[in-house]
């Protein structure tokens, strides 16, 4: 009864002095080696054998923060871990490159330290979608689903970046003239710029691309529930400076499609593959439709419990 009163009044204040916290969990540091990394857990008390773990894995240099009205409602049902990668946020620099097998060993440490053991229902909004996709390669037996929060494209191989410019119109030679040397230039002056977070996860995103994510998907996808959530609304700002000889909004379309039907192929051999389209939301998707990705973590959890209560009337 006092923590249920305790829990009001501080919900209260909350809104009375228009604070932004999540309702229910605590912020801490965890020592991972030998480094602070800033951490949230909230919906501690749904924490049991055998119930799934949320985790959320947060875009290329982003903040836990941004999940806020997602941990704020799936944490009334179930244990929800979020956190801050390090050199961002509070967390410390540990000096060594964000690669896919340095943040998942860092991330699995944390969970066992913190009591929660599998299965894992992982989240992985944007660059979020490489750690979480190399996390089931590793521990495909720990995971109960994954939701790729339109995430980066895992799926594409080789050439494959060139599909929707040939399909625009453009030739082979275009394309390489358009992006070859403007690019370089503009990854030397990012480099220069940028905070150094930043830079050390487009490197990592720069070589995972090199390898066509090979560290991230070098097993096919365990059979649990998978949702994409792909955004459909056309980015606005950086993207519409310049002039170009084709339509940028049809290009966004066309590689949007081309994605999809790969992550399609994904799914169609899982008993419980999902793929929700957003036409009104931007990339920032936790942002603009948290709601969603809240209904996602349900029906994937729903999903997870079906796949459970079949192996049970089997056995």
């Amino acid at each position: 009864m006092r923590n249920s009163m305790k829990r009001i009044l501080i919900s209260a204040i909350v809104i009375i002095l228009g604070l932004s916290s999540y309702s229910f969990g605590q912020k801490e540091f965890m020592t991972v080696n030998g480094k602070k990394i800033e951490v949230f857990i909230s919906g501690l008390e749904n924490n049991q054998p055998g119930k799934p773990v949320i985790v959320l894995e947060n875009g290329m240099a982003t903040k836990y923060d941004y999940w806020e009205t997602i941990v704020n409602e799936v944490s009334k049902t179930s244990v929800v871990f979020s956190y801050n990668r390090p050199r961002i946020g509070e967390s410390e620099n540990d000096s060594l490159p964000p690669t896919v097998a340095h943040i998942n060993s860092n991330l699995k440490s944390m969970l066992l330290e913190k009591g929660l053991k599998p299965p894992y229902l992982l989240v992985g909004h944007s660059f979020g979608g490489a750690y979480i996709r190399s996390f089931a390669s590793k521990y495909p037996e720990e995971i109960a689903g994954l939701i790729f929060v339109d995430p980066i494209d895992f799926t594409k191989k080789g050439d494959d970046g060139d599909l929707p410019y040939l399909e625009i119109g453009l030739t082979k030679h275009q394309i390489d003239s358009m992006f070859a040397k403007p690019y370089t230039k503009f990854k030397e002056k990012l480099y220069e710029e940028m905070p150094n977070f930043y830079v050390e996860e487009v490197k990592i995103s720069s070589q995972l691309t090199k390898n066509d994510f090979k560290d991230c998907d070098s097993i096919p996808l365990p059979d649990v529930p998978v949702h994409f959530i792909k955004a459909g609304e056309y980015p606005k700002g950086p993207d519409d400076r310049g002039e170009t000889s084709f339509d940028k909004k049809k290009l966004f379309r066309i590689n949007n499609n081309i994605q999809m039907k790969r992550w399609i192929e994904l799914l169609n051999p899982l008993k419980y593959g999902k793929l929700i389209y957003l036409s009104n939301s931007g990339h920032y998707i936790p942002k603009d439709d948290p709601e969603t990705i809240i209904t996602s973590i349900r029906l994937a959890l729903n999903d997870y419990y079906k796949i459970q209560k079949e192996k049970i009337i089997k056995e």
